[in-house]
């Protein structure tokens, strides 16, 4: 029965994990072109900033601007500034698809990283726990801490898999 126990405070060790707070306005980067669009990492790079603060809680040097830098040069955006999901899968972020909102819970449970879609379709946010239906959030534009579950736009919520980092170059 201890070694149960020892293993699973082991596991409930690994799997949470702690992710930076990035703002989008930052002053370091606000102002920078996202991808070739006319649009800044102030005005449009939540989900740049939710997926740079999960690569920088996963054991990596990224924030916004490095990491708008590196996918830039990687195939990181299409259309201007639109994020590719699974351009990120060779630093060790391996995208699994998009779940609904019940399976929040469950994937971060799993250790998995979830990136949330709010405000109706328009802001995203990296969650790292949740209480109840409350899923706690870093928000990268607002204040917000915490968002109900009826707050997320169902079916869009991006899962990572952490992977080994290995390039797949």
């Amino acid at each position: 029965i201890m070694k149960i126990a020892i293993l699973a405070i082991l596991v409930i060790g690994v799997i949470s994990r702690t992710y930076p707070l990035y703002k989008q306005c930052d002053p370091q980067w606000k102002n920078e072109q996202l991808g070739t669009s006319s649009n800044t990492i102030c005005s449009a790079g939540c989900l740049m900033s939710s997926a740079a603060m999960a690569l920088a809680g996963t054991g990596h040097t990224f924030n916004p601007s490095t990491l708008n830098q590196w996918l830039k040069s990687h195939g990181g955006y299409v259309s201007g500034d639109l994020f590719v999901w699974g351009s990120i899968n060779s630093l060790g972020l391996v995208f699994e698809g998009k779940v609904n909102n019940s399976e929040i819970k469950s994937k971060l449970d799993q250790g998995k990283v979830v990136i949330c879609n709010v405000h109706n379709g328009g802001h995203w946010v990296l969650a790292y726990a949740y209480n109840g239906d409350s899923i706690l959030v870093n928000d990268p534009g607002y204040s917000t801490t915490s968002y109900n579950l009826n707050e997320i736009v169902n079916g869009q919520n991006g899962v990572y898999r952490v992977g080994n980092g290995k390039s797949l170059k």
